[in-house]
């Protein structure tokens, strides 16, 4: 039962980078209440990788939100393992 829990988390954890990816793909404005929620609700996630890997460095491309879910898919593994 708390292993389904975990990776329903998982899985909206997952679609929400999902928009945001494709929000900044867009450049909606910022303004809109719907976008405002998803970067305040990522931005907390992504700003310490984003400081670890800059995009700059990366040749413009952010890599965050992939590495963002690549741990979170990893939590998620070990907590399902761990869990009874």
């Amino acid at each position: 039962m708390l292993d389904r829990l975990v990776w329903l988390a998982f899985d909206l954890f997952f679609l929400l980078m999902l928009i945001r990816c494709v929000i900044s793909w867009f450049r909606p404005s910022h303004y809109h209440p719907i976008v405002r929620w998803v970067e305040n609700t990522t931005d907390p996630i992504l700003a310490p990788i984003q400081r670890i890997l800059p995009p700059w460095k990366t040749g413009g491309l952010d890599f965050s939100p992939a590495i963002a879910i690549f741990i979170a898919w990893v939590i998620a593994r070990v907590l399902t393992e761990v869990l009874p």
